[in-house]
């Protein structure tokens, strides 16, 4: 008996139904809801197809499939041809005598289809983590000890750079920037730099109606009030210092929900080294806890590593977002270290 040939069922649906004429489109969306389309054996299956689950039905399904179709609305549907499908796995579908029991299938598809790329997006995940681990053991001057800097003799010459940065914005409309907050770290002399801007242009906004007002509570040195071009040219400022002064080494951008913090800053014309290398440690606590649904905010991450935290909605938390970095890390630098 010769290999069964597949399509995939949502093509021939489709398809069928574009093809079909106005007035008979409604009985052939019932018909494909029928027992007697759904209920054949051997006839439907699953396929794993580019690592998702796929709906198919056989070659052998769609030509008695048309007869059926020809014979009952006196309409020829489009004869349609197979498309190679690069199936690593197929599995019989499910008994579906109903409309019901098609939907059932076709959920437990996207349901575990969702699962496959949770699991995608833990082992990329997971390889971030690997390099951030890297990047940070392997960093110039990170397997020394500690006090001895880059100035002693120790011979490190283009150490990385690890910069965090965080943008707090008016909780009704997020357009207008309240504060910029960044934390440096050179790898090479163990130093860092702290610091915390607020938006003099909005110091009339107040959040507290669905998150707190904590532009007052810089924990790590003065708030400095400039208008929101200021700011911005604050931390370009630092970011063009830093290249000045690593033209060849590596620069880490550390943050927690990375994608609205770029957002912001690309809207704000901030340029960054071309070599930065970006990481959330949203994902990479994910990545660490071999879990992509494991991500939680800032305060219950810090928690969970111990930690002590104050005032989170103060965009100085970057300092809180570096430790964790180094926290997570530490172990590891640790063992480097012997």
């Amino acid at each position: 008996m010769p290999p069964k040939e597949y399509l995939q069922l949502h093509t021939v649906l489709y398809e069928w139904s574009k093809e079909c004429p106005m007035d008979l489109k409604k009985d052939l969306s019932l018909f494909f809801n029928s027992q007697a389309f759904l209920d054949r054996k051997d006839t439907f299956f699953r396929g794993l197809h580019d690592r998702k689950w796929v709906a198919l039905i056989t070659k052998a399904g769609v030509d008695e499939t048309r007869a059926t179709l020809g014979d009952l609305f006196n309409y020829h549907f489009l004869d349609l041809y197979v498309t190679p499908l690069s199936l690593s796995q197929i599995s019989a579908a499910p008994r579906m005598p109903s409309g019901a029991a098609y939907n059932k299938f076709i959920k437990d598809l996207t349901r575990d289809n969702k699962v496959i790329k949770a699991q995608a997006r833990v082992v990329n995940w997971k390889r971030n983590l690997d390099r951030a681990t890297d990047m940070v053991v392997n960093a110039p001057g990170v397997l020394q000890d500690a006090s001895t800097s880059s100035s002693s003799g120790s011979g490190v010459s283009q150490p990385r750079w690890f910069i965090s940065v965080d943008v707090e914005s008016f909780e009704r409309d997020h357009s207008k920037i309240l504060e910029i907050g960044w934390s440096i770290w050179d790898s090479g002399s163990n130093l860092f730099v702290d610091k915390h801007y607020a938006v003099s242009d909005y110091r009339h906004l107040k959040n507290g109606r669905f998150v707190p007002d904590r532009r007052d509570r810089f924990m790590f040195g003065t708030t400095i009030w400039e208008p929101l071009e200021k700011c911005i040219s604050a931390f370009q400022q630092d970011l063009d210092t830093a290249t000045a002064q690593n033209m060849k080494g590596e620069y880490v951008l550390i943050a927690h929900d990375l994608a609205s913090d770029e957002t912001y800053l690309q809207k704000m014309g901030v340029q960054f080294p071309k070599n930065m290398v970006p990481f959330d440690t949203i994902e990479l606590n994910c990545a660490r806890i071999g879990d992509s649904n494991a991500k939680v905010g800032l305060g219950k991450l810090l928690d969970s590593l111990d930690i002590e935290n104050y005032c989170l909605h103060n965009a100085g938390k970057v300092i809180f977002v570096l430790d964790i970095w180094l926290i997570v890390f530490s172990p590891l630098v640790a063992l480097a270290n012997g």
